[in-house]
């Protein structure tokens, strides 16, 4: 019985974390940050967006049709550090699924639709940086956010 209220404990914070992740993705939309990171999944080519002057001419020399802006590409990575801490607790109750105690139907259906969904999304999330914000694909990435928040309510 306790796994089954850890899995509605994990739900819970995931939905609050899925609507901050839809909250960053406007800020990040809102002050014109959607590509402060040129590729895809670091920010170029590192795991952090650059803090020092040394870091920032280095990247300034090896992607130099790029413009760095630091808070630009903080804001996107911030976005895509709450998306990954979403990711793992999806793939967290995936595995509480699996387990004897909380296999029920209900709860792998629902799971594994956030998993589909969550696996679109990251495909739509690369495409919003390789396609250079393409409206389609920002507003299914957007839409997509909005489903899983959804499900996971």
């Amino acid at each position: 019985m306790a796994k089954k209220k850890w899995i509605s404990l994990l739900a819970l914070c995931g939905s609050v974390l899925a609507f901050s992740v839809i909250a960053l993705g406007a800020f990040t939309r809102l002050i014109d940050a959607g590509l402060g990171c040129p590729d895809w999944p670091g920010c170029y080519g590192h795991l952090l967006a650059p803090l020092t002057e040394e870091a920032q001419s280095a990247i300034a020399a090896q992607f130099p049709g790029s413009h760095l802006v630091v808070y630009k590409a903080w804001a996107e990575m911030v976005h895509r550090y709450f998306a990954g801490s979403l990711s793992m607790i999806i793939l967290i109750m995936l595995m509480m699924t699996i387990n004897k105690e909380c296999r029920q139907r209900n709860n792998m259906v629902l799971v594994g639709g956030l998993l589909l969904l969550l696996l679109y999304q990251v495909l739509l999330g690369q495409w919003t940086v390789t396609f250079k914000l393409l409206p389609i694909v920002v507003t299914q990435h957007l839409l997509g956010g909005f489903l899983i928040l959804s499900v996971m309510w």
